[in-house]
């Protein structure tokens, strides 16, 4: 009787270890079953971003091989490990990667599209520029061949584009009409009043109006105001904000005293500019430059006592 009893809570434990092991391997099965799913839809969403071009083929193929690491791992942590937990939590990890993927292959294509259209435009406009060079070629009548003939437009057009991206340059320059220069003095409150005295001043002020440019887009723009003494030499300390930039004009480089930006809106705009220097000034007639996008824009002076 006593046999019989532990026969029979031998195998109801053993019955419930299997329903239980059932239950779990039930869970494994459907758990592999949807990390296969995501993975399949993860490869068709690749390759149906698959193209003519290698490039992006190739990048395609890697992604390909780096989900399939994924998901080795991830069928590791379910069939061997038996971690649920983590499994989800890297199928999930494994979607955003996917979709990152995606998202990485469309920004690609996207540019490359927009490249070939640039190359389509260039395209036209070299035919264009090939039919007037055949134009051009039977004005001249003392090349002998059509190499000399192909080398001097390209030499031309080289020069015509140089010009047209200073001239480009030069537009976008915000010119000022008019510049006016104060020097002030800070008592110990903090507060400034005007000196025209050069051993008070504490504060250089430019202040400058500038012309309506509908050519420049809206938005931040930086002025450089160059100070020149009246020994000819610009006033210039690095550690207050001085620097060097390049004349667009002639290519040499340029001193600037100080530097600063505005929000220009298209229309006239009164700005100023502030420079303390560390030294005393010297008396007489000092030059003043502006400068904008690489242009000197106005120029003015003003005198120290």
């Amino acid at each position: 009787m006593a046999l019989s009893g532990y026969l029979w809570f031998s195998k109801s434990n053993l019955q419930k270890t299997h329903n239980s092991l059932t239950g779990e391997n039930m869970e494994l099965e459907k758990l592999h079953t949807e990390l296969d799913l995501e993975y399949k839809t993860a490869l068709q969403d690749l390759e149906d971003l698959r193209g003519d071009n290698q490039e992006l083929n190739e990048l395609i193929e890697n992604q390909k091989a780096d989900l399939a690491k994924q998901k080795k791992r991830i069928s590791g942590l379910i069939w061997t490990e038996r971690e649920m937990g983590k499994a989800r939590e890297e199928i999930a990890n494994m979607q955003l990667v996917a979709n990152q993927y995606v998202s990485e292959i469309n920004l690609l294509k996207t540019k490359n599209q927009e490249l070939t259209s640039q190359n389509a435009n260039l395209t036209e406009a070299n035919t264009n520029m090939s039919e007037e060079i055949i134009v051009n070629k039977k004005k001249i009548n003392n090349l002998d061949s059509v190499k000399t003939i192909l080398v001097s437009q390209t030499e031309e057009l080289s020069a015509v584009k140089e010009v047209l991206a200073e001239k480009v340059d030069m537009a976008e320059a915000i010119k000022i009409n008019s510049i006016e220069v104060k020097g002030f003095d800070i008592n110990n409150k903090g507060d400034y009043k005007q000196k025209n005295k050069a051993s008070k001043i504490d504060v250089l002020r430019a202040c400058f109006r500038t012309e309506t440019n509908m050519v420049v887009p809206a938005g931040e723009e930086e002025f450089f105001v160059t100070f020149v003494s009246p020994g000819g030499e610009t006033l210039y300390v690095e550690e207050l904000g001085s620097g060097t930039m390049i004349n667009k004009l002639d290519g040499q480089t340029v001193r600037y005293t100080a530097s600063g930006s505005v929000e220009y809106q298209n229309e006239d705009l009164d700005a100023c500019l502030d420079w303390k220097p560390n030294f005393q000034l010297a008396k007489g007639v000092y030059k003043v430059h502006m400068y904008n996008n690489g242009f000197n824009v106005g120029n003015g002076e003003f005198t120290l006592k």
